[in-house]
């Protein structure tokens, strides 16, 4: 495991200062040296890595100072594997921990010790945080290989913390946040806008709050850089030197270009991010793109994918909100919206919150963001918005988010619900087969009728998509077997068709018995239904 520093080691001769510091607060005697927890290097913990390891740095320190003389050795052998669990833990970097563990022995003469016997006892707990572990069958010989053990903080060491909303209510620090959607309802706009509220400490939308300035890390591997994400941004009015656009990472050797993996590169993220210093906000867009070969299927897999970025964004104080579709289900299924979210259920699970996009099923240009999933506030009211068009340069055209001043109170499952059943009725989905079923009863109960009438009324049924024949229908397949619905070639040439008829339909042929038919044609002609129609 990589640990990236968000600064230097210090210098021998900065630890040497520090140290006469410590001893110059405390005076040399140990009951007065708790006081050093506010002197030198400890000023900034608790705002640089948390309250959490800020306890732990100040808590090894004083140990030690309040410790007996001869006691004093040993309690500081007992801090240097406090700290090598925190690094392992990843609370605070390795180079902080080998920096106050020289911090703390220089200030106490290194325990009447040699001084390199405790530079190589802080060396060997340095070392323990990041060699990987050896397998039994290759550990040399008469050593003894590493037992397992499960990494635990008691209750009363860790301190309560604050939580922080980036965007209130919807969005927290560092958590992970999903924002589903069928394609083409504004998604990656909507990442815009929250880039742009975030880079400038605007004000969202319906009179929820604002936020402070910080600086936006984008990744969107489906959206061109320039023609694309650069004028959405410049639409919704970001700051664009807070907002740094991750289009690649380097191969393992530092060379060439690779797709950003989350399995392999999130180091590579956290240590831009320190970097950088008040990122607030990290989009990814869409999280399935950047899953490192993957599919996002199988809960453990995911969840191994997952769990470092969720770790990240916690330490860093950092939002990430993931883009992510949502799976098809039938118009009037009974599927939540909640488990529609795409691909394992490890997404949902790992995300804090989740929020889908679902069209107005009134309104085509109209859009709703409703919550799905809010485990750390109370429920939040739907958002409405549409998307307008912007002129944001010569030429340059984008779409940009525009909100309704007011909240909706629509029910996501019931939205979502409507708003397939009316992408039914406009040809975009079809019906079970259990509708096609009673369709066909129906239609067919008073005899035989042809294909196409049955197709014009399927259509208008929304049980048929605009552009589908019925032979290419699963519903209408699996529905005319389990019927056994027949098909039956009514005439010949060029004015023969197909009709459909239930097995027990009452049905008199046209002819009388022995009269001869109107038309007649070769047996060989296709007719109008051969190869372009074929029988249905």
């Amino acid at each position: 495991m990589n640990f990236h520093h968000s600064r230097a080691p210090l210098t021998a001769a900065e630890l040497k200062r520090r140290a006469e510091a410590l001893m110059a607060n405390g005076k040399g005697k140990p009951e007065n040296q708790a006081e050093a927890e506010a002197v030198g290097s400890e000023v900034g913990d608790e705002r640089q890595y948390g309250p959490t390891a800020a306890k732990v740095l100040r808590d090894v320190k004083r140990s030690v100072a309040l410790a007996s003389q001869e006691a004093k050795f040993a309690v500081f052998t007992e801090a240097a594997a406090t700290l090598a669990d925190a690094v392992a833990s990843q609370w605070v970097p390795k180079s902080v921990m080998v920096d106050r563990l020289s911090e703390i022995a220089i200030a106490h003469g290194y325990f009447a010790r040699d001084q390199r016997e405790i530079e190589e006892l802080i060396g060997h707990y340095a070392e323990q945080t990041s060699a990987p572990k050896q397998k039994p069958d290759k550990a040399s010989p008469g050593s003894k290989p590493a037992k397992r053990r499960l990494i635990a903080h008691r209750a009363s060491d860790l301190e309560p913390e604050k939580l922080v909303w980036v965007w209130p209510g919807r969005i927290p620090e560092g958590k992970l946040v999903l924002l589903g959607g069928p394609p083409g309802l504004g998604k990656s706009q909507l990442t815009a806008f929250m880039s742009a509220t975030v880079s400038n400490g605007g004000h969202w939308p319906c009179g929820e709050g604002s936020t402070l300035p910080g600086d936006v890390i984008f990744m969107s591997a489906e959206d061109g850089v320039q023609d694309t994400i650069i004028p959405r941004l410049m639409a919704a009015g970001a700051d664009r030197d807070r907002v740094h656009i991750v289009s690649a990472a380097t191969k393992p050797d530092g060379t060439g270009r690779k797709t950003f993996s989350l399995k392999t590169d999130v180091d590579l993220l956290e240590d831009m991010a320190r970097k950088i210093g008040t990122v607030r906000l990290i989009i990814v867009d869409p999280i399935s793109a950047y899953m490192g070969g993957s599919d996002g299927n199988g809960n453990v897999e995911t969840r191994e994918v997952l769990e470092p970025l969720a770790d990240m964004a916690n330490r860093l104080r950092i939002a990430v909100v993931a883009v992510t579709h949502l799976n098809k289900g039938g118009g009037g299924g009974n599927q939540s919206a909640l488990n529609r979210f795409a691909g394992s259920i490890a997404f949902v699970a790992a995300a804090r919150a989740a929020f889908a996009v679902i069209e107005d099923p009134e309104d085509d240009e109209r859009r709703f963001l409703l919550q799905a999933k809010n485990n750390l506030g109370k429920k939040c009211k739907g958002l409405a918005f549409r998307l307008e068009q912007r002129l944001v340069g010569d030429d340059v055209m984008s779409s940009n988010v525009m909100f309704e001043g007011d909240h909706v109170s629509e029910s996501i499952d019931q939205a979502l619900s409507a708003s397939e059943n009316r992408g039914a009725k406009k040809g975009q989905s079809g019906g079970g087969k259990d509708d096609v079923m009673q369709f066909l009863r129906d239609i067919l109960s008073a005899g035989p009728v042809d294909v196409l009438e049955v197709e014009r009324q399927a259509r208008a049924a929304a049980l048929l998509e605009d552009d589908k024949r019925l032979s290419k229908s699963k519903a209408f397949r699996d529905a005319r077997t389990e019927l056994g619905i027949k098909s039956t070639r009514d005439g010949f040439g060029p004015g023969s068709r197909y009709v459909l008829e239930l097995p027990d339909a009452p049905w008199a042929p046209k002819n009388p018995m022995g009269a001869p038919s109107q038309t007649r044609a070769p047996m060989n002609d296709l007719g109008a239904y051969g190869e372009a129609g074929g029988p249905q």
